[in-house]
């Protein structure tokens, strides 16, 4: 893994999501977070479903966090390069 990936994403594609909350996935803090839970999605494994949902495809999913969170494209990328990690580690 590259030496320029943050704690945060090592940490959440390092292991099995269990109950692992949305703002452990990087690019979503508590706001981005608060913003998916009013949508119904509480959990990083809802999230995953989404991306699956989208047939692993990284550039609908990031359009799809930017409309639903309100992410911004910096954020966006980081939460799909993270899902997508997830992904291709335990999938």
């Amino acid at each position: 893994m590259s030496s320029t990936t943050s704690q945060k994403f090592r940490d959440f594609t390092g292991e099995p999501l269990k109950d692992k909350v949305l703002n452990e996935i990087p690019g979503l803090g508590p706001k981005l977070a608060s913003n998916l839970e009013g949508s119904g999605i509480t959990k990083a494994y809802e999230l995953l479903g989404v991306y699956l949902t989208l047939l692993k495809n990284k550039e609908y999913f990031e359009l799809w966090i930017r409309d639903n969170a309100g992410a911004n494209r910096h954020q966006a990328k980081q939460c799909a390069d993270a899902i997508d990690a997830f992904c291709s580690q335990f999938l």
